[in-house]
């Protein structure tokens, strides 16, 4: 009971006042990164594993020596790493988690027991990949691939029990699916993304993202869509791996206070168990921990049932349904596709009913934004367009006039991030109760929305 007590009280403190940030360490940012590597931006660049496999073969094979629990997915894929990390640490183990994008700085992709890596083992072990890459003679990696073998360098190096491995993009040929052996593989939610690259069809992606399935090795899938489903079984069948797949007949979720916190769920054996993330698409995410936990244990790995109901009570994961602020209410979501969108919005109706919304967003050129812009639509008073600071942001000034012939409301283009964040903030403070400011649309944004609201409420 004091237990409860306490962590109700952190989570309050963290969401009236935002979390406790360091401000001085790990800071280390992708161009810092990619300065020392030498090397430009990965996207769009061919994929395929030879040019990881070549890197690593310098490095030793550091993959050979490390046992991971590998995760795939459209969405959801960083909550289920990150629960899974939380909850493998509290039960004793040194467990390392790789994860992208970042939010703030690069240190976050790669961390030890929710530890960061430091600037120092950053730079160094990114001088190394450089060094290493140029020295080759086959096919060079780019920058994600080196980055991927940085990971199973340092969790060698720290001598890491677990490696909770998210992949990047897609799967099968996914820098990180180099890997010879897995405890478990893990497939959250897939939907239509980066249909350039991995197919035009759910099966086709579905496809893609089964490829991370490895012989004899379990698979926990979310239960999802028939035709992903069907693909996944296909592909179990033929490596001959035991195929875990959730089942929603078995969740029970409970009614959600905000002052509480906490959403509360049942699941097969596992009775109100509470879950720190917020947001429905965190209870189906929550089946797939428990389902995965319970694979764990059936291949011998001790996980006491207390760090399991611990550790989901407790995670913490920014940028996803996070509560910045409660009063007004203030919602940060990294959700940057119609499929994660529509979660939120559900989320939102769930958690919020009868909420009018306020709508800060932005959204990178290639994703289908016409169709999150209208999961958004009802309920909302008005939206903001900021472009995200890289060449793939879609203009505000773009996103006006398409959307503005299927919106009524108030349509707002800032010069600045700052300035379109206090433009909302002013209106919700004079709305007071059942209006809500939602925050979305790209990752890459969520770092400076929250160093902007922890800015502006120290210093208010």
């Amino acid at each position: 009971m004091l237990f409860i007590v306490f962590a109700t009280l952190f989570f309050c403190g963290k969401t009236l006042f935002l979390y406790k940030y360091e401000e001085d360490n790990f800071k280390m940012t992708w161009e810092e990164c990619m300065e020392t590597l030498g090397v430009n931006d990965w996207y769009g660049c061919k994929m395929g594993l030879q040019p990881t496999r070549n890197l690593l073969k310098k490095c030793g094979n550091p993959e050979n020596k490390l046992r991971f629990i590998h995760i795939a997915g459209s969405n959801g894929k960083g909550s289920v790493a990150k629960s899974l990390q939380q909850i493998l640490t509290l039960s004793g183990y040194k467990t390392g988690m790789y994860i992208s994008p970042h939010i703030e700085s690069m240190n976050e992709r790669y961390t030890i027991d929710g530890e960061m890596i430091s600037d120092e083992d950053l730079k160094r072990l990114c001088l190394k990949m450089r060094e290493l890459s140029e020295s080759l003679e086959e096919e060079k990696p780019n920058s994600f691939e080196m980055l991927t073998a940085l990971a199973f360098c340092y969790f060698l190096e720290k001598g890491v029990d677990y490696v909770v491995l998210e992949v990047g993009l897609g799967g099968r040929l996914d820098a990180t699916n180099v890997i010879p052996h897995k405890e478990l593989s893990i497939i959250a939610h897939i939907g239509l993304e980066h249909t350039a690259i991995l197919g035009d069809t759910l099966e086709e992606i579905a496809r893609e993202k089964g490829g991370i399935i490895a012989e004899d090795t379990p698979v926990v899938l979310m239960h999802q869509k028939p035709d992903v489903m069907e693909e996944i079984r296909r592909i179990c069948k033929e490596k001959n791996a035991k195929l875990h797949i959730t089942n929603p007949k078995y969740f029970h979720s409970y009614s959600f206070h905000i002052d509480n916190g906490y959403q509360y769920f049942s699941y097969r054996e596992r009775k109100e168990y509470a879950l720190s993330l917020l947001g429905d698409y965190q209870l189906d995410n929550a089946m797939v921990i428990c389902d995965a936990i319970d694979c764990l244990k059936e291949r011998g790995i001790s996980i006491p049932e207390d760090c399991v109901k611990q550790g989901l009570m407790t995670v913490t994961w920014p940028g996803r349904f996070e509560i910045l602020k409660k009063r007004p209410l203030i919602i940060l979501d990294g959700a940057h596709n119609p499929q994660a969108v529509n979660s939120l919005v559900r989320s939102i109706e769930m958690l919020f009913p009868n909420y009018k919304k306020r709508i800060f967003f932005s959204v990178m050129a290639d994703k289908d934004y016409m169709t999150m812009l209208e999961l958004l639509k009802n309920n909302t008073l008005s939206f903001s367009f900021f472009q995200v600071e890289t060449h793939r942001g879609q203009s505000p000034e773009v996103l006006k006039k398409e959307w503005q012939e299927h919106f009524s409301g108030e349509i707002y283009c800032p010069n600045t991030l700052e300035e379109g964040l206090e433009w909302n903030l002013n209106a919700v403070k004079k709305e007071e109760e059942k209006t809500l400011l939602l925050c979305l649309g790209s990752l890459y944004q969520v770092g400076q929305i929250r160093n902007f609201f922890r800015n502006y409420y120290s210093s208010h």
